[in-house]
């Protein structure tokens, strides 16, 4: 039994479910080489036919109309689209040419409500047209080769609340918060072991999320993209400065008596706000300001939940929760219990959402026992053996332009270069989902040598001044460099946490340089026996249980999926040692 699960928003990505469990899953992006790729998975899809076959039980698309996403492929072209190039475009032609000419004040103007009439005009008379509709199937289901009755849409943002549904075990309440999907951005739901009931949807006209996206723009950065770099800044703003632009946050975006998102105007025109209250405000102030919103809103939400249902368990996921400092606020909350949340929460995973649902469909239709495993690791990606390396070396000659060595223990190797202070690109095993490298495709370096974080960003990187870098710790190590009383979970990347005085020593590198909290990896034998046995190398050499860990990758490009895309971006980099499988790689 087999299901595939297929979005193809920003960062399009394709998985494969079969028995239960999620057994590949990939974005476009790490095969066409175009960051967040936007548009259907055409090449992810054509590998997974290729290497797992044609005999799909179902096919779960996040979306919930047909129709209204094939005119978003037509309007594409039927081509993936680098992100950046097409939300750059899509938000200047939308809105921001009104910004130039219009003051605050027409925000209580008629044709700010007409923007919102035409709006919802258009999108139910597409999703009327039968005609239109059937077209947007057949597309779908030749594209997969499959027929149509197995083809199957899902709403945005149920696909994000069943994506954590995997690996929840207790009655768990789920928060889902994002730009806008479907014509919402957030949700809460209950899920209790197969049974699922959604209690509250948020509509987009009142999305957080696009507060974001739109001060991302305002600030001259990518929409959609860059809006991690603002959480970055924020720890930056004086308290007071970012108090009171908090204030001024507190008037457009609110929670009324009954706990719900109220906007005093649709969030998406939010560049109005920006341009009218703050044209000459400090860049790191308006970053402080709306984190210490976001936090201060979200976390009252989440408490009010928790209140009228005494659930104390929680699931997170959606982009917003792709935001790690929100999401250690949320964990230190007293009234959060256990907190789940969901591995690179954007739109590249409501494939798993999709393919849990398609699933539970598929049992349903067939009287099967649903038994839906977890996910223990998210190395999920394409693998290439030590031959297939050796064929690629090989056969590109990679021997008569730098030095190549096999090693028995490769790690071991490793360990050695990087307690001498050396920085080595590491390639090895199945390729990890997500925006986070988690080992297997990654960059390491000595996490307590400061001068580490200019020579990676001069090498390779190129990251914003103010950006952190993050480390690999061992799991037994970890309580001695972070403050985590609950034992949250921490395998992923997903959240921060304050860090010890130790940590704040051994890992100077591997810290927000202002704050001194960490976004780690928490690293054991059962997720990736390899890295582990290379960081605990590592501490036998340095007594440091955890190396700086960063994606492999250039500037602005994907993390690398290939031999090919690896050796490449070794190349036109400053790196100096590249771990290809078991082979080192070494510039002459």
């Amino acid at each position: 039994m087999r299901i595939l699960g297929i979005s193809f928003g920003h960062n399009a990505t394709a998985a494969v479910l079969e028995s239960g469990r999620i057994v590949f899953c990939q974005s476009e992006e790490r095969i066409n080489r175009l960051k967040n790729s936007l548009g259907f998975p055409e090449k992810t899809v054509g590998y997974i036919l290729k290497t797992y076959g044609l005999n799909n039980d179902k096919a779960v698309f996040y979306g919930k109309f047909p129709s209204s996403e094939y005119l978003f492929l037509q309007g594409l072209n039927f081509q993936s689209k680098r992100l950046a190039q097409w939300s750059g475009r899509s938000f200047g032609k939308s809105a921001y040419p009104f910004f130039k000419y219009c003051c605050w004040k027409l925000i209580n103007k008629p044709f700010v409500w007409l923007y919102i009439i035409k709006d919802r005009t258009i999108f139910y008379a597409v999703e009327s047209n039968r005609h239109l509709r059937r077209k947007g199937v057949n597309f779908f289901s030749q594209s997969l080769k499959i027929d149509n009755s197995k083809v199957v849409f899902m709403d945005h943002h149920t696909s994000h609340a069943l994506a954590p549904c995997f690996n929840l075990n207790e009655k768990t309440l789920i928060f889902t918060l994002d730009g806008a999907g479907d014509n919402l951005c957030g949700s809460v739901s209950v899920y209790d072991r197969g049974e699922f009931e959604i209690l509250a949807r948020v509509h987009k006209f009142n999305s957080l999320g696009l507060l974001w996206s739109n001060l991302a723009v305002f600030l001259g950065m990518k929409p959609i993209e860059d809006e991690y770099k603002i959480m970055g800044l924020a720890p930056y703003a004086k308290k007071e400065h970012a108090e009171r632009i908090c204030g001024e946050f507190r008037k457009i975006l609110w929670l009324n008596s009954n706990n719900e998102f109220r906007s005093a105007f649709p969030a998406g025109l939010a560049g109005f706000f920006y341009l009218s209250n703050f044209i000459n405000e400090r860049f790191d102030n308006l970053a402080g300001g709306i984190q210490m919103f976001t936090e201060e809103m979200v976390t009252d939400w989440i408490r009010g939940w928790i209140g009228k249902t005494g659930i104390r368990n929680i699931a997170l996921s959606g982009g917003l929760f792709m935001n790690v400092k929100l999401n250690q606020k949320i964990g230190e909350m007293e009234e959060v219990g256990g907190i789940f949340i969901m591995p690179s929460g954007g739109d590249e995973s409501t494939v798993f959402g999709a393919c849990f649902y398609g699933y539970k469909k598929y049992c349903e239709e067939n009287e099967l026992p649903f038994e839906p495993k977890p996910f223990d690791n998210l190395y999920l990606g394409q693998d290439f053996t030590d031959e297939e390396i050796k064929k690629y070396i090989n056969d590109n000659k990679i021997i008569k332009k730098h030095k190549v060595e096999l090693y028995d223990n490769i790690e071991k190797k490793i360990s050695e270069l990087l307690a001498a202070n050396q920085i080595v690109a590491r390639f090895k095993g199945p390729m990890e989902f997500g925006a986070r490298a988690l080992g297997n495709r990654s960059i390491l370096a000595h996490p307590s040598n400061f001068d580490n974080v200019r020579l990676i960003n001069k090498m390779i990187k190129s990251r914003d001044f103010w950006m952190p870098f993050a480390p690999s710790i061992l799991e037994e190590e970890a309580d001695m460099y972070i403050v985590n009383p609950k034992k949250i979970k921490a395998p992923y990347m997903t959240i921060t946490f304050n860090t010890t005085e130790l940590g704040r020593e051994h890992l100077k590198a591997a810290i927000h340089p202002y704050d001194f909290t960490t976004r780690p990896q928490i690293v054991s034998k059962e997720q990736n026996l390899d890295y582990y046995g290379l960081i605990r190398e590592f501490k036998k050499l340095t007594g440091i249980g955890a190396v700086l860990n960063t994606s492999f990758n250039l500037h602005g490009e994907p993390i690398v999926c290939s031999p090919e895309d690896a050796v490449r971006t070794f190349e036109n980099s400053g790196l100096q040692y590249l771990a290809l499988g078991n082979y080192l790689v070494q510039k002459p």
